[in-house]
């Protein structure tokens, strides 16, 4: 199942759950918002053997879900790389890996599915063992997130 199939399946779930809420018969209501726009992010790069590159991103809703993957892996021997997402720290420009990290993150697939909340993030690539010496991967990831 694709990135973009992922989320559409999240938000009907997520509506289904909204509409299930709203069916209370307690004479208070608190009104509830549409859930916000998807907002998808591609970034593009290269790493050789044991590299890292990291990219930011800002999540401004909090509570909804983050999905991450790689639409574009080149050269083709290169059949999955490292992916993580952290915290991003703008003070010290370092990425925390304190959400969730996949270390075989293939093309075509989603890597990472998690929730978040609101605030400054960044995605890390990296090398998870299957770079040889000598050769430069490019690659395109993508994020999902509210």
């Amino acid at each position: 199942m694709d990135l973009h199939s992922r989320i559409v399946r999240a938000v009907i779930v997520a509506f289904a759950v909204v509409v299930n809420g709203c069916s209370s018969s307690s004479s208070t209501s608190t009104p509830t918002g549409p859930t916000p726009t998807v907002i998808t992010e591609s970034f593009n790069g290269s790493i050789g053997q044991n590299g890292t590159v990291i990219h930011n991103f800002t999540i401004n809703n909090s509570g909804y879900t983050v999905l991450a993957g790689f639409t574009s892996i080149t050269p083709a021997s290169v059949t999955a790389l490292g992916l993580g997402i952290g915290s991003w720290d703008a003070s010290s420009s370092t990425c925390g890996l304190n959400l969730t990290q996949n270390d075989t993150a293939r093309n075509g697939s989603t890597a990472i599915n998690n929730t978040a909340g609101a605030g400054a993030f960044c995605v890390r690539v990296y090398d998870g063992g299957n770079i040889a010496a000598d050769v430069t991967v490019s690659y395109t990831v993508q994020v999902q997130h509210y």
